[in-house]
């Protein structure tokens, strides 16, 4: 599977075409991203996914960098915790502007 890395993204001449932002319990938020034709999470110098602890660490971390599309995604697992049927999709998917 492809991978990126934010210092190799963080350029003015990059365009990502869309990223993605995948936001899981306890604040930790991992990044996809769509650049050069290729979709990979951004991973850090041990080649694990990187983790970031807010939206604006992403943003912070991808400044320099142009990003024509931007989604926050959360999946929740409330029905499962609470005993209730399973859902097909629950997925919330709400734009970003980076």
């Amino acid at each position: 599977m492809p991978y990126h890395r934010a210092a190799h993204l963080n350029h003015q001449d990059v365009r990502i075409d869309e990223l993605v932002v995948h936001s899981y319990e306890m604040g930790v938020y991992l990044v996809e991203a769509d650049y050069d034709g290729r979709r990979g999470f951004l991973v850090n110098d041990d080649n694990h996914p990187q983790r970031f602890q807010s939206v604006e660490q992403v943003k912070q971390s991808l400044s320099d960098c142009t990003v024509r599309q931007a989604w926050l995604v959360h999946q929740s697992a409330y029905d499962e915790m609470c005993g209730g049927p399973e859902k097909t999709d629950n997925t919330l998917k709400v734009p970003l502007w980076v």
